[in-house]
């Protein structure tokens, strides 16, 4: 019997470290670049790497900075966000180690590249509003909580990375052994800019609880949260009410 104690044990510290040792590459998953045709190309120059990306609507005064969901190419947006906020620069930059940005994704390392990606638009731009979805919301919300954004907008937000992994993975001490826990739930009382949450009201992806408690986290700051019926995690884009929401968050009523 002790020995079968053992085993399993030794089974369990082994998972353990396989878990820890792999956990950013079952938590990360960069996309390879679409081509686009007719969109103006953007890069800027960080700790030693090139981040890629595209811009829509070039030479507004305003800027929009938008943060991609994991797994998400965000140069589909061109079109839509082109038609939306025409009177909005909108950057679209993957993070590092997506699209054809180089290095390999990182919480410090996105974020420390989303801090710099403002500081560098805000010495164009009088104001610049970020926008985030999915991992992107927390992005977004780390930006807010550290520099003057005009607005913050997030789209299928959760309270945290380590939060959601423990509804999946309970069985694990996962605050001793998560890396990149995206804590937006300790930073989103921080924020002074006004705040907008998107929901898909079907989210097969972030559990409601998790947005929820993020929307909790969020005030004073939030001024609205809009919910999508029937809209799901990846479809959410697909609904006219999606665009609405956005564009009001955006641009006001």
């Amino acid at each position: 019997m002790k020995q079968l104690v053992l085993y399993l044990g030794l089974g369990y510290l082994l998972l353990c470290l396989g878990l820890f040792v792999l956990q950013r590459r079952m938590q990360y998953f960069p996309t390879p670049p679409l081509q686009i045709k007719g969109a103006q190309a953007v890069s800027f120059e960080h700790q030693e790497i090139t981040l890629r990306g595209w811009l829509a609507n070039p030479d507004q005064e305003n800027a929009l900075l938008y943060f991609g969901g994991n797994g998400e190419q965000i140069e589909q947006n061109l079109a839509q966000f082109r038609l939306w906020f025409p009177h909005h620069s909108v950057y679209l930059i993957p993070y590092r180690g997506y699209g054809n940005s180089d290095g390999t994704p990182t919480e410090t390392g996105i974020v420390g590249d989303a801090l710099y990606l403002f500081d560098q638009l805000s010495q164009t731009h009088p104001k610049v509003t970020v926008m985030g979805r999915s991992l992107g919301s927390s992005v977004a919300v780390q930006v807010a909580a550290n520099r003057p954004v005009d607005r913050v907008v997030l789209i299928t937000p959760f309270d945290s990375a380590l939060a959601v992994a423990r509804d999946l993975y309970w069985m694990f001490p996962l605050s001793l052994l998560m890396k990149d826990p995206y804590r937006s739930d300790l930073l989103a009382p921080r924020i002074e800019a006004p705040s907008y949450v998107v929901i898909a009201a079907e989210d097969e992806v972030i559990p409601m609880k998790r947005t929820q408690a993020l929307i909790t986290a969020l005030a004073p700051s939030l001024q609205w949260s809009r919910k999508i019926d029937d809209a799901g995690h990846n479809t959410l884009s697909m609904y006219s009410e999606y665009g609405h929401a956005l564009k009001q968050a955006v641009l006001g009523p």
